[in-house]
């Protein structure tokens, strides 16, 4: 068990009604399924009630949706009342292994750390729609980077330790070592102490505000090979997970490509083919042959993940659909809007009235 070194000092705020991003993820029934094992359900009743927090849905692997100030505070209010300063990290100890249903085994039984993470990655949409991970492989280092899209401090200290505290423990099992990355980087402020994120992360190569949540492992143990791998079951479990994907990252005809796209959309603006090839590490020829055997082109790749991230950021009131359309890498309201009607055969307005009625 992790040292507890300190407690927190201030009280989060009483949160209800809050208009903002709504955050879909297991952390919060898991958090709450260990209080209870700990006989404390009396702090889950007073958390849920207080800020008025919701019950889980899905059965397998849960999940609830909350404002995410909510969501933040959530963990903040159980740290307090705990008198625990690692909730995130103690959590990550005592969650039960299979929590995170066909996104876990997936990993469990890939051949190599690399193949485990990646699919991590690709499998995210299987537990959160708003959170996003993306494995990223340079020449002498790979990462796996977390984010919350227009949220420099993503889920709070707390679930931001749970999330990377949980991909290294999925790493460690699955090659039965102690696999230490090369540097972390969270998106909340530092705190008071870090040595319990030194004691368990085993480095001391941590910064903070960092925008994002980030493991970044020496190249090296991208090829480490999982104890449990099997190259026959395997198959099955991306079939299954493939299968319950949402429609946008099922039907991708070429593994990481629109998670390249995205991240390039987001943070460089409209990508051309050599620069994705080059972030996914393979020749433009490659990925153009690629795209060839799989009947579709780069244009209409890039084109479909403009169109699921609109409406995705549709979704968000404080977005202008300006906004949105600069965002996506078109150069005026007319050009984005003239392909929305090719999608939708409506206007960004109209599907954002009929998104924020459904939500009511």
């Amino acid at each position: 068990m992790l040292r507890n070194t300190r407690s927190p000092s201030s009280r989060p705020p009483r949160l209800r009604d809050c208009n903002v991003a709504q955050i879909r993820s297991p952390f919060l029934p898991l958090l709450f399924d260990w209080l209870r094992n700990m006989g404390v359900r009396e702090i889950v009743d007073q958390v849920r009630d207080e800020l008025g927090l919701s019950g889980c849905q899905g059965t397998l692997v849960r999940t609830s949706t909350a404002p995410l100030p909510a969501y933040r505070a959530a963990s903040e209010l159980v740290s307090c009342r705990l008198r625990d300063a690692y909730v995130g990290l103690h959590l990550v100890e005592n969650i039960p292994r299979g929590s995170y249903g066909l996104l876990e085994f997936t990993a469990q039984f890939a051949p190599t750390v690399g193949e485990a993470l990646g699919r991590i990655a690709r499998y995210m949409p299987l537990v959160t729609d708003t959170c996003r991970l993306d494995l990223r492989r340079s020449t002498s280092e790979f990462a796996l980077v977390h984010r919350v899209p227009g949220e420099a401090l993503c889920l709070g200290r707390h679930a931001n330790e749970f999330v990377l505290g949980t991909l290294l423990r999925i790493a460690r099992e699955g090659t039965q070592t102690r696999i230490r990355p090369a540097r972390i980087e969270f998106a909340h402020p530092e705190p008071n102490d870090i040595s319990a994120l030194v004691d368990f992360f085993g480095t001391r190569n941590i910064h903070f505000e960092a925008g994002h949540n980030q493991l970044v492992f020496e190249d090296t143990v991208f090829s480490t090979p999982i104890v449990s791998r099997d190259e026959r079951l395997l198959p099955w479990l991306d079939h299954c997970a493939n299968t319950l994907l949402p429609g946008a990252v099922r039907d991708e005809p070429v593994l990481g490509l629109r998670d390249e796209i995205r991240k390039s959309l987001e943070e460089h603006g409209v990508p051309t083919l050599s620069s994705v090839a080059r972030g996914m590490r393979i020749g433009s020829r490659t990925l153009q042959r690629r795209l060839q055997d799989a009947h579709t082109s780069f244009r209409d790749e890039l084109d479909e993940v403009r169109r699921h991230l609109a409406e995705s950021y549709l979704r968000d009131p404080a977005r202008s659909i300006k906004e949105i359309a600069s965002s996506l890498g078109y150069s005026g309201r007319g050009g984005f809007e003239r392909a929305f009607r090719k999608w939708y055969r409506a206007t960004p307005h109209a599907l954002r009235s009929a998104l924020v009625a459904s939500s009511i």
